[in-house]
């Protein structure tokens, strides 16, 4: 027999392979954080000795989602932004929030956010902080990201432009102060291979022309990917063409910004002519929409992306224009969306929206070899549905359940390359109640000290102990 750590056995298994095989009644073998075998329970059973064995009689395994944009330490905004114009909550909870948030708290919150994707079967993120005003809040991200358990891609905005258009002066520093953060995050942890760094903008009206082209350069230079917030609403547009006389699509094409190593978050307010100059340039694009719909900032045409062939990932957003970090909510939000949008239920299926948050977020990572689905040689990554609560019975369809009936009580367990992070619902590295205790009093310790609890408005203004 062959020697493996951990066999699954008796499942429903939903692979995503290229033939999106299911596979009933089935076991996957693990060894060395990656999968060794997957089929039939009843012929992996004599084949392999498993250090521990696990029955999932009645349970569906799907592989782990990629949430392909975040930003973590929004969890302290939680509750503080609803209602809001998307520029005025950046103005008075989000800016605020980041440049004055301390490390010990970035730690917190951070990790409290993790958690929750754990919960809602997510085993990689892209992660994008804010500009750090201490080096010590990018260690603190990451450190974060690394003691859940998760992939992460951890990025931080560049901003050297945008007080006109409400960018606090402590969020804006020269070029020169970025490029040198991002060579120090590149030496730092270029060893990790749980981590990557990344190199973000803001958005279009938070850089300025030689500082996109400065990042350009280096990106180039590093073999770094790059993350922007792109057509989020209709500022990028007016932006752009108040500054450089072309719409924000047109404008970065010709400086040669946009490439398959560019993530393009929202993709809001964009043309046929914009999807097609995206298509053509292999630009990858994270479709988040909650936080569209939290803002108000629209409905992207995530069916004429997809039909254009750009690679579509999903992503939750920070939970402050979100409110929680569920990817399952998230990916039921995101075919109602598109459904609403072209007043067409048949427009999109379960299967296209599953397929976005596992196989299309591989892609946006460029790690379509490694996870997104489950087949041998590939990590083990992956999660675990129980179908046992009322809101989910009776069991038709896995995939259009998992999308349109199942929450984060349903997620059992997740696995990230092998290592079980959480089991019966319980996280098994970390202390998710001491977690949660100290999120919620740094939350409100936070807003009191920036300001937002007085500037916004609330229901109710005290303080849950």
């Amino acid at each position: 027999m062959n020697s493996v750590d951990l066999l699954l056995v008796n499942a429903l298994i939903v692979t995503q392979d290229d033939r999106r095989t299911i596979l009933p009644n089935a076991a996957i073998a693990i060894n060395a954080g990656r999968i060794v075998a997957l089929g039939p329970t009843e012929e992996l059973i004599p084949v392999y000795q498993a250090k521990e064995t696990i029955d999932l009689s009645g349970k569906i395994i799907f592989p782990g989602m990629i949430n392909t944009h975040d930003h973590l330490f929004q969890v302290a905004t939680k509750g503080l932004g609803e209602d809001m114009y998307v520029q005025d909550w950046v103005t008075v909870v989000t800016a605020p929030t980041a440049a004055k948030i301390t490390p010990e708290e970035m730690y917190i919150f951070c990790l409290t956010g993790c958690l929750e994707l754990i919960h809602s079967g997510v085993t990689s993120l892209v992660d994008m902080s804010y500009t750090a005003h201490t080096f010590g809040l990018h260690d603190e991200n990451i450190r974060a990201i690394c003691e859940s358990g998760l992939r992460g891609r951890y990025t931080t905005t560049i901003s050297d432009f945008g007080l006109e258009y409400g960018i606090l002066p402590e969020l804006i520093k020269p070029i020169d102060w970025y490029i040198n953060e991002y060579e120090r995050l590149l030496e730092k942890y270029s060893s990790n291979d749980r981590i990557g760094i990344w190199a973000s903008i803001g958005a279009i009206y938070t850089i300025t022309g030689e500082g996109l082209k400065r990042l350009l350069d280096f990106s180039q230079q590093t073999g770094t990917r790059n993350v922007m917030h792109i057509n989020e609403n209709f500022l990028d547009n007016l932006c752009s063409l108040e500054r450089f006389g072309k719409k924000n699509i047109p404008f970065l094409a010709g400086e040669g910004f946009l490439r398959p190593e560019l993530l393009a978050i929202h993709c809001v307010d964009l043309d046929d002519d914009d999807i097609d100059i995206l298509s053509r340039h292999d630009v990858k694009v994270s479709y988040n929409p909650v936080s569209n719909q939290y803002l108000g900032s629209g409905i992207p045409h995530m069916m004429k992306m997809q039909k254009a062939g750009l690679t579509i990932g999903i992503g939750v957003d920070g939970a402050g224009s979100n409110n929680s970090q569920d990817m399952i909510e998230t990916l039921k939000a995101g075919a109602l969306l598109q459904k609403v949008g072209a007043r067409d239920a048949s427009v999109v299926d379960a299967q296209q929206i599953l397929d976005w948050a596992t196989r299309g977020g591989a892609r946006v990572l460029g790690l379509e070899d490694e996870i997104g689905s489950l087949e041998p040689g590939k990590r083990a990554d992956l999660f675990v549905v129980a179908p046992n609560t009322s809101k989910v019975v009776p069991i038709h369809d896995p995939v259009a359940s998992l999308v349109y009936s199942c929450g984060e009580e349903n997620v059992v367990m997740t696995i990230a390359d092998g290592k079980i992070l959480m089991r019966d619902r319980i996280i098994q590295h970390i202390d998710e109640p001491e977690t949660i205790r100290r999120c919620q009093q740094m939350g409100v310790a936070l807003a009191e000290r920036c300001g937002s609890n007085s500037k916004v408005k609330r229901s109710w203004k005290g303080n849950l102990s």
